[in-house]
Formats: structure tokens, C-alpha cells, sequence
């Protein structure tokens, strides 16, 4: 997840703000940021619009009083309604098609769906059934290749006495864990959705709208779409209905197209000192690659303009040659708004089971300083807001602490306003650039000034608890409760 993702073009201020060191300690108290609830009463029923004879009666279990139903009919509409509520929670399909399932209500009084909406709501419940068993396989998978790939990864960086003992993996209690399960069921749907319901089946409603694809609309144009999908006023034509019927079959292609998404099921970090030698780690990978020590597959390089990436583009391109089918993603394609930098690589572990046999594992290299690493963690509570995540990880006094801050609603308005989006975006930036131009140990004309950028500079005073002060006294509080409160829940 990440900002870029969510944001518009911003526009470079005109005058350079003044730099000081970064100091993460220095805040003693975070300025809550308040926002007045606005409730909201949505009374409409938005339905498909489809021809009388296409409509079935599948009441619900209240409405059957005075209907004479047999066990079986009984049984199948029970699961139905199940179904139906698994695949609105789970959202697979989003918000746009989950508009489209509603079940009318006939004049009887009984909820009814018709028979289009009784196959798309088979179908994607077995689909959801499918994602959460491939997670679950993925998991078991990548925690018996954890080590064996760690330990891979240290012998070509000079083992525990070279850069080796920089190499940090995801851990569990003390332990290296791949990505757990609800992870990888959350990145299955995520690439679902893009691509098969961004695709065809949204495409059928972008067209109908406004003649683009639904990847060009802006927020405002996919909020329009959502509005009128509610109100009625739009429903899935054939063309979009036989998408998303074929999207939600499974076939024996889909495990192997699933497993292909989840590219960082192993995840590890070559998380350096200030004043490491990049050269070296340039070195030690060029030697492994062309020694065919290490199967990478892909090489992006995030960076903002005015930043310096980790790996020179010379050095990948190099990598590239020396490798065929490796992706060198363009510089341009990575660029981050924010300031995001890290170099992030694909690798194929290959790796024995315990039988013997080799087998391929899936795992992600990512390289960045101690710095930025912290940053980049503490700012990550941006992206789980933005991404409707639970926060609070489904612990009371965690979620009482938040919402004191009032961070989930700064950062709401802010993501939510373009002006103000792209102010906070440049203000991050500042600050990725200071650090990350200050590690290189050159001058860059977007740094050259000395004053620590404030968040009143850019215009978000009144959004101070989104100061990078600020959420790193927030993450240090939220892990001194998660840990004082966590095993209770």
C-alpha cells in the first residue's frame, strides 16, 4: 500500500522551506486533531434493474411465515443470505457491484434476488472459499522456506561478519515468519480487484459515465459512478456480466496466478547504517546475480525526484543484461510522491522440503537505511487508515488511545482534499529528501537549506498530529499498549 496510489500530481512549491535536523524525540505532546461526526441515514435500495421473468423469489428466513417452503428450499435460501453477507464483508467484488446484489423487496414484503444475482453470489462466496485455502497453503509454504532463503541471502552478503548481519526478515515473537495468512488473503482479493473488476466489469460503467477506462477516472468520477449504482440509475450489461461471471471461476490457472501475486511472501530487509558502503552492497549483489547465486526477477528502484535511489540505474541495468526475462522497472513508473525510497527486488528462492525436492518460493528483497526504515514504519499508519484497515487490531484501550489523537480523522480530511493531499505529500518529502541526500554525503540543491520543515509551512498547522514527530510518539505509545493489553484480546 502506498500513497502514491491515492494521491494527484502535486505541484512544487515555489519558495524552498528552511531545514533542521530531524528530531523524533524532541515532541513531548501530540495536538489532537477533532473533527465533528456527520451522520448519515441511507435509506435507498439500489437493485439491478433486470426484466421481470429474470427474477426469482428467495425470501429471507423472516419473511417465510405465510409461504409454504420445503426444508430443502428452506436450507438453500438460508445459505444464499449467508453467502450474500460473506461476499458484502469480505468485499471482493467492492462497493460498486456490492450495490448491484442487494435483494429487492417484493410486495410481499419478502427479500428477493433475481437470477443473475443468485449466481454472482455462488460464485464469488466459493471464490472467497478458494482465496482463504491458497493463503493458508502460502503460509505453511513460506514459514518452512523462511529460513533456508535468510540464510541464503546472508552467505551472499558476506555472512553474520559482513553486511549479512544487516539482514533483518519479518518476525513473530522473536522468530522469522512469512506473511501470515490474513496478509496474503488480503493481497488476493486486492489483486482481484484490479484485475478483473477495475477491468472489464468496471470498465462496462466508466464507459457508460463518461467514455474512459475506470483506471482513468478520478475520485470525484468513481465517487459519481458509486452515486448512481446506488440511486439506480446504472446496471452491469452483458458484455460486464460474462466478465464477472468468468472472473469468479476457478480453474487450476488461478492457483498458479494467485501464487504469482503474493511476490513478497518472504520478506527481507538489508537495513543499513547511516554510513554504509553502498558500493559493497552493489558488489556483493552484481557477484550473485551473474554467478547465478540468486534468481531476481524484478528490480524497482522508488525514489522521488531530488532523491537518490539505493542502486544505481547503471548497476541494474547491468543486472539486467546479465539476466534474461529480469524487469527493470522504469524510474518513472517508481517515482513517489512522498518521498518513499527503497530498492526493492523479486527473488525466486529455490528451496528443498523436507523430502528433498526443490521447490520454488516467492520472496521480496527490500534495502534502505535505518532511517527511512523507521519512517517508512511509522508512516504506515497513514496507508492502514486510507486502507479502512482495523487499526486497533481489535483492542479496546488501542482503539481509545487513537481516537484521542483524533488521527483517523486528520488524516481523512487531509487525503480527502487534493490541495491539501499534495501539501502533506511535499512535506514528506522534504523531509525523505533530507535524509536520504544527507546519506549519500552530496549536495543537492532541494536540501541546501537547514531548517526543519514544519507541517504550518506547507499550510497544515491545524494537522499537527500528522507530523512525523507526532507518529513516532503515537507508534511508540500504540506498541506499549499493544504490548500491555495485546494477549488479553
Amino acid at each position: 500500500m502506498d500513497l502514491i496510489n491515492i494521491t494527484r500530481l502535486q505541484k512544487k512549491p515555489k519558495d524552498m522551506i528552511k531545514i533542521l535536523p530531524l528530531n523524533l524525540n524532541q515532541i513531548k505532546n501530540i495536538p489532537s486533531f477533532k473533527q465533528e461526526k456527520i451522520s448519515t441515514d441511507n435509506t435507498t435500495n439500489p437493485l439491478e434493474r433486470s426484466p421481470q421473468k429474470d427474477t426469482v423469489e428467495l425470501s429471507g428466513i423472516k419473511s417465510t411465515k405465510n409461504k409454504k417452503i420445503s426444508a430443502k428450499d428452506l436450507a438453500s435460501t438460508k445459505q444464499l443470505f449467508e453467502d450474500y453477507k460473506t461476499v458484502v464483508k469480505e468485499n471482493l467484488l467492492g462497493d460498486e457491484l456490492n450495490y448491484l446484489l442487494r435483494p429487492k423487496v417484493n410486495a410481499a414484503g419478502e427479500q428477493v434476488f433475481n437470477q443473475k444475482q443468485t449466481k454472482i453470489i455462488t460464485l464469488a462466496a466459493k471464490k472467497i472459499s478458494f482465496y482463504k485455502a491458497v493463503a493458508k497453503r502460502l503460509e505453511k509454504d513460506g514459514n518452512e522456506a523462511m529460513e533456508p532463503a535468510l540464510k541464503q541471502l546472508k552467505k551472499i552478503f558476506g555472512g553474520e561478519k559482513e553486511f549479512g548481519k544487516y539482514l533483518k526478515a519479518r518476525e513473530k515473537n522473536g522468530q522469522p515468519v512469512s506473511k501470515d495468512s490474513i496478509s496474503i488473503y488480503n493481497k488476493l482479493i486486492k489483486e482481484y480487484q484490479s484485475e478483473y473488476i477495475e477491468g472489464d466489469v468496471l470498465n462496462s460503467f466508466a464507459k457508460e459515465y463518461c467514455k474512459k477506462t475506470y483506471k482513468q477516472l478520478d475520485k470525484e468520477e468513481k465517487e459519481l459512478i458509486k452515486m448512481y449504482l446506488e440511486g439506480g440509475d446504472m446496471k452491469l450489461d452483458a458484455r460486464g456480466y460474462k466478465a464477472l461471471e468468468e472472473s469468479l471461476k476457478t480453474t487450476p490457472k488461478d492457483y498458479k496466478k494467485a501464487v504469482n501475486w503474493v511476490r513478497d511472501l518472504i520478506g527481507i530487509r538489508l537495513v543499513l547504517p547511516d554510513d554504509a558502503d553502498m558500493k559493497k552492497v552493489e558488489e556483493y549483489l552484481t557477484k550473485a546475480i551473474l554467478h547465478n547465486d540468486i534468481k531476481v526477477t524484478k528490480v524497482s528502484n522508488y525514489h522521488s525526484t531530488h532523491i537518490y535511489p539505493y542502486i544505481s540505474q547503471n548497476t541494474a541495468k547491468l543486472w539486467q543484461q546479465s539476466s534474461p526475462g529480469m524487469l527493470l522497472v522504469n524510474n518513472s513508473d517508481v517515482r513517489k510522491k512522498n518521498g518513499y525510497t527503497t530498492t526493492q527486488m523479486n527473488i525466486e528462492f529455490a528451496i528443498k522440503d523436507k523430502n528433498g525436492k526443490v521447490k520454488t518460493v516467492l520472496g521480496e528483497l527490500q534495502i534502505r537505511s535505518e532511517k527511512l526504515n523507521y519512517l517508512g514504519q511509522i508512516e504506515h499508519l497513514i496507508y492502514d487508515i486510507l486502507a479502512k484497515k482495523d487499526i486497533s487490531k481489535g483492542i479496546p484501550e488501542l482503539q481509545k488511545y487513537y481516537d484521542s489523537t483524533g488521527i483517523v480523522d486528520a488524516v481523512n480530511e487531509v487525503f480527502s482534499d487534493p490541495v491539501k493531499e499534495n501539501a502533506y505529500l511535499e512535506y514528506e518529502k522534504t523531509i525523505y529528501a533530507r535524509i536520504r541526500n544527507g546519506e549519500t554525503k552530496n549536495k543537492h540543491v532541494y536540501t541546501e537549506d537547514s531548517d526543519y520543515p514544519l507541517l504550518a509551512d506547507f499550510g497544515l498547522g491545524q494537522y499537527e498530529v500528522l507530523s512525523f514527530d507526532s507518529l513516532d510518539l503515537i507508534d511508540k505509545t500504540a506498541n506499549r499498549i499493544k504490548k500491555k493489553y495485546g494477549q488479553k484480546h
